[in-house]
């Protein structure tokens, strides 16, 4: 190790002065030779370097029976019938990009589980997590992700990947940035969390998490939902870790490969995403949003196109009576708001039909918004004809006459809507 320092070092100081050199007499085939030289040498150099695990981590817990090597290159994890084993990173790490390579459990796995996550600690903790999900021989491994937010998961999808993870290491990563977090392995993408704190949804942004991960046995549900028992037999199981390396930058997440990559797996290796498991949720939540500005008269348009297979609707319009007692709304500026929710309690035929949750996911889409100090004058001809024509043609319900709702006689604007 000594003497591959002083290489280092020897070469180092060689290549400052041939980039020195260069500057001058770059068409010296003399010199050029010296800069490829020491360009891919300091490269070979960074790459071997890259990760020593006694620097970067230590080992938690197992009683032994995490180990990393002498050179300080690999770090190995083992799960037996007594215990199994942890490590962390010393640092902690708010955003950028985490690599780290991991050869998994070979043969018959069932039942054991090998966690790769940042995480903070406390109630209200954030985590993004990889756990690989073992099985029996020759059965693919389910590779689990999850994201928590203040404390709050149940933000899970699963994969089956495209390689047997057992035979040679392969890369995961996490790019975590205050916009999205994006898992990878390989440097494919499979998963995308974006912040969508706009819309109410917790996103981990404030607090720096620690690099964990460790090899357990989990058989009460990990493989077939318990149905497979671990097989102590084959114990100790192990699992081995290389080339961790930080970078403050990830991937830019609008390259074409990279959103094509993305929708390939989902197409060919998502096996389950909580956003479409409707027994689970069977009360799923919808989406809102709202204006960033408020406003105080005008008029406000916006072109919408509802979910398909149910357009009913109404029409209406509200005049000031406030001179005949009828509050009107004209003091406090109001923002626009919009939403997409389920309300099959009461929303078709009173709640006799309900949401067919096999036609999920529903969508709403919303453009061309516009905002004008002046509307349209309400004493215009044409606009009073389509107003009757609307209320006659196309009208289903209207709460003025609800004698059902209003026994004791209809509201006073209800009186009023033949004067003008």
């Amino acid at each position: 190790l000594e003497d591959k320092r002083s290489i280092y070092i020897h070469t180092r100081y060689i290549c400052t002065k041939a980039k020195h050199y260069t500057m001058s007499f770059f068409y010296s085939p003399s010199n050029t030779f010296v800069l490829i030289f020491c360009v891919h040498f300091l490269v070979v150099a960074h790459i071997a370097g890259a990760t020593n695990f006694y620097n970067d981590f230590v080992i938690t817990w197992g009683g032994g029976r995490g180990r990393i090597s002498r050179a300080g290159d690999v770090l190995t994890l083992s799960l037996d019938r007594v215990s199994g084993s942890g490590f962390q990173s010393k640092k902690t790490y708010l955003f950028g990009r985490i690599d780290m390579q991991l050869k998994l459990v070979p043969g018959n796995s069932a039942g054991t589980v090998t966690a790769y996550y940042l995480s903070s600690l406390g109630a209200n903790r954030d985590e993004i997590d990889f756990e690989f999900l073992g099985n029996t021989t020759g059965e693919p491994y389910t590779l689990h992700t999850n994201v928590y937010a203040q404390g709050k998961g149940e933000r899970e999808q699963q994969f089956r990947m495209w390689f047997n993870p057992t035979l040679d290491f392969h890369t995961y990563s996490i790019v975590w940035t205050p916009r999205i977090i994006i898992f990878l392995v390989d440097n494919t993408p499979i998963r995308e969390f974006k912040n969508r704190e706009a819309f109410g949804v917790p996103f981990p942004k404030k607090q720096p998490m620690r690099l964990y991960s460790s090899l357990w046995n989990a058989d009460e549900w990990a493989t077939r939902g318990g149905l497979v028992k671990t097989d102590w037999s084959r114990a100790p199981f192990m699992a081995s870790y290389r080339n961790f390396k930080v970078r403050a930058r990830g991937l830019s997440q609008s390259s074409m490969t990279h959103r094509q990559k993305l929708r390939w797996v989902r197409r060919n290796h998502m096996i389950y995403n909580y956003c479409t498991d409707a027994k689970r949720f069977p009360r799923v939540s919808g989406s809102g949003f709202q204006s960033k500005k408020a406003y105080l008269f005008g008029r406000i348009d916006m072109q919408l196109k509802l979910v398909p297979g149910n357009s009913a609707g109404t029409v209406t319009a509200y005049y000031n009576r406030e001179a005949f007692g009828i509050p009107f709304p004209k003091n406090q500026p109001m923002r626009l708001y919009s939403s997409l929710w389920n309300a099959d309690e009461w929303a078709t035929r009173g709640g006799l039909v309900k949401t067919d949750w096999s036609r999920a996911p529903f969508m709403a889409s919303y453009r061309n918004f516009n905002v004008r100090a002046g509307g349209l004058s309400q004493s215009n001809m044409t606009h009073r004809q389509k107003l009757r024509w609307v209320r006659r043609n196309h009208m289903i319900y209207n709460y003025c006459t609800d004698a059902k709702r209003f026994p004791r006689g209809f509201p006073a604007e209800c009186k009023l809507r033949f004067r003008g």
